[in-house]
């Protein structure tokens, strides 16, 4: 696989023009940034690592094997990837696994949750400096990236250094075709440049090569959650019986964003008039929202019970489980009566993935807005596994039937799962697809550089 010496070789204009605009905008916000990373300290969580000073220890790890390096920024894309992960330990089991996250607690859980990566960091700044520094310490045999994490400067240098870039479980959303159509003289050449990308839609396709990606170059694989083993740890039900809820019904509101927990929270008022030990899980999707929402629920004079107090507190008349922990969603949807997936009912985010509740065999609803998941949306309202509800008077009248009659809502739970299961082997095809290119540059066996494999590929540079 030839890798080229970038210092030969000039960024083209646009990504000169881009980096002068991008270190002219990163000087008027020192004094700011300065000030928030002062005041707030998850911002100074791994600074060194984003400013491209990687620990002595993984920089010995890596030094003399090129590792395959995967980005998925934060809890739900690194989980999500595991199982393309642990196809890629199979089928390459001699190259390393290098993991970048960009969020704290990504970074916290990896390396229990993803045994597969043999080292995690947080992803460098997209800055030519910054990335010289870090590709310097970490050579790639390939880089993978996940969902929308498109970042101009690294895919644009690997591409100079003759590193194959894959899009995997990619996403393109009618706004990120909006952007890219703006900005296209930055996006269109990177798009132009990735070795394959594997969409999880053929509309995320649609819109990918609209942007400017060739269609040859764009191939319809499906999205690797999909593929992910159905909750059935039990964690979230231990949880549960250890807060004394364990047997009461459940409605999961997941994901959920500034503006809609009230929605929920009127919507499960009316419903417990009807359903009175019904409980209200509520999982706000960013941490820094948890005492938000705590002063929401105290304020209104709802019983509630933290996730974080479980075991010194039971909450036999508790009406609303807060969840103010990440990466543990999942574990309840086993246990779940019904769900809504939030970031759906305000306009901006886009809906969250629907596929998890589903493939716990749940019924699911979720707000207007999800362009970011539209085809399965579409999907499971069409077979009777979910349905849209614009208010919180939708959310009760499809959900209260369903919390009426067991026979409705299995039916509805096993459509819903039945929508999904169509989708899988996502894994298996983005796997196929990416080593037919990784084959065609990469030794079958890797072996350290020094070895007979490596000095031939050197040789070719």
């Amino acid at each position: 696989m030839p890798v080229c010496d970038s210092a030969s070789q000039p960024p083209p204009t646009p990504f000169a023009v881009y980096n002068v605009f991008l270190s002219l905008l990163i000087l008027p916000l020192l004094p700011v940034a300065g000030l928030a990373l002062l005041l707030t300290p998850r911002y100074r969580c791994g600074l060194g690592q984003r400013l491209g000073f990687l620990p002595a220890a993984l920089r010995d790890q890596l030094m003399h094997r090129r590792p395959v390096w995967l980005h998925g920024p934060s809890v739900g894309e690194i989980v999500a990837t595991r199982p393309f992960l642990q196809a890629l330990k199979q089928a390459l089991p001699h190259i390393p696994i290098l993991l970048s996250v960009q969020t704290p607690t990504a970074y916290a859980i990896a390396p229990t949750r993803l045994p597969e990566a043999d080292a995690v960091i947080y992803f460098p700044l997209d800055h030519p400096f910054v990335l010289s520094r870090v590709l310097r310490q970490v050579a790639p045999l390939a880089f993978f990236f996940t969902e929308t994490e498109i970042w101009p400067n690294m895919l644009s240098t690997l591409t100079r250094r003759g590193i194959p870039t894959f899009l995997v479980s990619g996403r393109f959303s009618p706004r990120a075709l909006t952007r890219s159509r703006r900005l296209a003289w930055v996006f269109r050449p990177i798009l132009q440049n990735h070795t394959l990308c594997c969409m999880q839609t053929t509309q995320d396709a649609e819109r990918l090569i609209a942007a400017g990606a060739f269609p040859e170059r764009v191939i319809v694989t499906g999205s690797f959650k999909v593929d992910a083993t159905p909750p059935g740890d039990h964690q979230g039900q231990a949880i549960l019986h250890a807060a004394g809820l364990g047997q009461r019904p459940l409605l999961i509101a997941a994901s959920t964003h500034a503006g809609e927990e009230e929605v929920l929270l009127h919507a499960y008022d009316m419903l417990r008039t009807a359903v009175p030990r019904l409980v209200l899980l509520l999982a706000p999707r960013h941490p820094q929202r948890f005492p938000h929402v705590e002063q929401l629920l105290k304020t209104k004079g709802y019983r509630y019970l933290k996730r974080s107090q479980v075991g010194t507190a039971q909450g036999e008349e508790v009406e609303v489980f807060l969840l103010d922990t990440l990466g543990e969603l999942v574990s309840f949807y086993s246990s779940a009566t019904l769900a809504f997936v939030g970031g759906s009912l305000v306009k901006g985010p886009g809906g969250h993935s629907l596929i998890e509740p589903a493939l716990a065999q749940v019924p699911v609803c979720f707000g207007p807005h999800t362009q970011n998941f539209a085809a399965i949306a579409e999907a499971l309202v069409h077979a009777g596994g979910g349905c849209a509800v614009p208010d919180a008077q939708s959310l009760c009248h499809w959900a209260l039937p369903l919390l009426t009659d067991s026979r409705a809502r299995r039916e509805a739970g096993w459509r819903a799962y039945e929508v999904v299961k169509q989708g899988q082997g996502a894994v298996a095809r983005t796997m196929a697809a990416v080593l037919q290119h990784l084959q065609r540059g990469v030794c079958p066996h890797p072996e350290p550089l020094g070895s007979p494999c490596s000095r031939e590929r050197r040789g070719q540079n």
